[in-house]
């Protein structure tokens, strides 16, 4: 089974060899990866990999899956992700929706929404960036 680093690595080499586009087929499972040349605004953000995080540190999250962008869950009445909200390492941020069913993307790290890369609604493919959060200090 295929991972995000493993899909990364695919895309990576697309690029390289100056390809746009691969699709695998394998026991009636499909998938393809299109590479985008020029990534979106933002897309840029240093990845926090363990590392203690600065205030000054971005760290980028990317869509995990295929569906709508959901800032909040329908069902619940908390207020819809916006920039400068805090989230805490592992708290719901955004979902993404697809056949009915609500899927959640989780802040990988304690900090502030610095900005919003995506807006409700938006359909959103595996690896999308979706927001950046500011790290918070560490005291």
């Amino acid at each position: 089974m295929m991972n995000h680093a493993d899909i990364s690595r695919i895309a990576e080499q697309l690029r390289a060899c100056g390809m746009q586009a691969i699709e695998l087929h394998s026991a009636g499972t499909r998938l393809r990866i299109v590479t985008r040349q020029h990534a979106p605004q933002g897309a840029q953000a240093p990845l926090a990999q363990g590392l203690p995080l600065s205030p000054e540190a971005l760290t980028l999250v990317r869509s995990s899956g295929l569906g709508v962008l959901r800032l909040r869950h329908p069902a619940q009445s908390q207020a819809p992700l916006a920039v400068g909200m805090r989230l805490d390492k592992g708290a719901p941020a955004v979902y993404l929706e697809s056949r009915g069913i609500f899927k959640s993307i989780a802040a990988p790290v304690d900090g502030d929404v610095a900005e919003l890369l995506v807006a409700e609604g938006d359909k959103v493919d595996f690896g999308r960036p979706l927001f950046t959060l500011r790290g918070v200090a560490q005291s």
